[in-house]
């Protein structure tokens, strides 16, 4: 993803013609975190790296499958039954809702 996002933040820089000081204004960020981002010289997605991914359409091309921690959370709280499953589920997209819904209210 630090690719695909400093590609996605230079490409709107460029496009809107927008220093780096700009373009933290318009994202909310601060300018040092926009270098950062352009260098690939970020280890955590933040709150800060994801609303600029969710900003600019940047979406995580890491399969989830290969998260150990998300599986072993799964494997600790899965009971096995398609019921519990689909729990599960509501609540993952619960959280992915929320955190759209508190992204749009920052824009």
């Amino acid at each position: 993803m630090h690719e695909q996002l400093s590609r996605a933040l230079r490409q709107f820089m460029d496009t809107q013609a927008i220093t780096q000081l700009e373009a933290a204004r318009k994202l909310g960020t601060s300018q040092a975190l926009i270098s950062r981002v352009l260098s690939c010289n970020w280890k955590k997605k933040s709150a800060q790296i994801e609303s600029i991914a969710n900003y600019l359409g940047v979406k995580p091309t890491i399969d989830p499958r290969t998260s150990n921690e998300l599986i072993q959370a799964l494997a600790d709280v899965w009971n096995g039954e398609p019921e519990d499953a689909k729990a599960l589920a509501q609540c993952i997209r619960a959280i992915g809702a929320a955190r759209k819904s508190q992204l749009k209210t920052r824009y």
